[in-house]
């Protein structure tokens, strides 16, 4: 009985508190018109300085920080585990997600002092993604804007899948995505089916994962076994070790034909986990990496 009452105390002060924080920043909230987003989603927060609704957003998750500017913003913390008061001190009129958030219950707290949660389902292939970017423009009047970005997304995407034609018929080195899991701190790969894995594909290489989903935590036995002959790294797994020379003793990496021949490549990690108007460089980049003269030679114009 005493543990129940003791729980029963917490929630209530808890509440109490989240209470309060809202009503205090009723008069701070009332002096801005207009929404005040905390935006917990990379791809989502991408989108709106793309259609230039940026001036919507209060707060981001930790993992927001492209483009640069974004980091300019208060972090709300990891995505995955977010804390209400956080959200909450910032006086939000919406908590915008892709619905990758949690915990479930910090969630909750959020809508129980009032706050909305919009989920915004993400786009898993670039004719979604491009519906995501009609949408936002929709909720903060950037329509035309939003029109804007993607018919110059789309327009990207055709030149950059005329130019796979060059290497469609070239062998296609086994690649392995290796995306650093910040909770458990682990390297987790890329499974077929994902938008790294699309990329990958139109890049002209081929998933050394052969399951199909989302991402599957990596062991050494693991990175051995899949044999890559080439690793791209997300930025934070990468830059932890800092070199490719440094990447390749990891263990498991060593023996693989990546690691021997140093076949190590940097990506930022918002290149290749969602479809954006970033895409088609990213095929591009990627493809420099797989196929270097082919590559370069079919980018011409297109190339940075």
């Amino acid at each position: 009985m005493i543990i129940s009452k003791t729980s029963h105390r917490l929630r209530w002060s808890l509440g109490a508190f989240l209470i309060g924080l809202v009503i205090a920043g009723c008069s701070a909230a009332s002096q801005r018109s207009g929404p005040r987003v905390v935006c917990v989603s990379k791809q989502i927060n991408e989108f709106l300085y793309a259609i230039g609704a940026e001036s919507v957003l209060v707060a981001r998750d930790l993992t927001s920080i492209y483009p640069p500017q974004i980091t300019k913003l208060p972090s709300v913390g990891y995505h995955r585990a977010l804390s209400a008061e956080g959200i909450v001190s910032m006086h939000p009129t919406m908590l915008l997600t892709d619905g990758n958030l949690g915990p479930e219950a910090v969630v909750n707290q959020v809508k129980q002092v009032g706050i909305p949660v919009v989920i915004m389902t993400p786009g898993g292939t670039p004719d979604s993604a491009q519906l995501l970017m009609t949408r936002l423009g929709q909720q903060f009047h950037h329509e035309r804007e939003a029109d804007t970005v993607i018919a110059r997304w789309r327009g990207d995407m055709a030149a950059v899948l005329a130019d796979t034609l060059a290497w469609a018929n070239k062998p296609k080195p086994r690649v392995l995505i290796m995306h650093m899991g910040q909770i458990a701190n682990n390297y987790l790969a890329l499974k077929r089916g994902s938008a790294g894995d699309q990329v990958l594909r139109w890049a002209g290489g081929t998933n050394a994962v052969d399951s199909v989903g989302g991402m599957m935590r990596l062991t050494p036995e693991l990175i051995a076994k899949a044999a890559p002959d080439i690793i791209i790294a997300t930025d934070v797994g990468f830059d932890r070790l800092g070199t490719a020379e440094k990447f390749a003793e990891m263990p498991g990496v060593a023996e693989t034909p990546a690691g021997q021949s140093k076949r190590i490549y940097r990506v930022d990690e918002t290149e290749v986990m969602y479809f954006g108007p970033r895409t088609a460089a990213s095929v591009r980049k990627i493809a420099g990496f797989l196929h270097p003269p082919i590559a370069a030679a079919a980018a011409g114009p297109h190339a940075p």
